[in-house]
């Protein structure tokens, strides 16, 4: 659902980059732990380094239900990389390009609204 083919900016200049907006459904059984009651509003830049390409969610809101609570989640500037090769060096927020030259955001998306709904 979350998986964006980024093969163009891998086989471009570095810095080409691209904007893409999103407003999404997601299903009740998509995330085990989350339930999105409203749509999902990603705003996204995607650039383009070397082997690599760094991901900028600048704008992400939806509404979430977690443990029974209802939160309203908006989060700005959410930055990643994606690497394309796997070395041992890169700290544990780095994600990879998958075989097929997409990223996949569902984790990372995961990841920030549950820490909204923790503070």
């Amino acid at each position: 659902m979350f998986e964006i083919p980024v093969w163009d900016l891998l086989t471009s200049y570095t810095w080409d980059s691209k904007e893409l907006e999103f407003n999404w459904e997601v299903y009740d059984w998509y995330y085990d732990d989350l339930k999105l009651v409203k749509n999902l509003e990603l705003k996204i830049k995607i650039f383009s380094i070397d082997d690599w390409v760094s991901v900028i969610i600048e704008n992400l809101k939806t509404q979430v239900k977690y443990w029974d609570v209802l939160r309203f989640i908006e989060i700005n500037n959410i930055e990643r990389e994606f690497r394309e090769k796997f070395e041992l060096i890169n700290s544990d927020d780095i994600k990879y390009v998958s075989k097929n030259n997409s990223i996949d955001l569902k984790d990372v998306i995961r990841e920030e609204i549950l820490i909204q709904c923790i503070d």
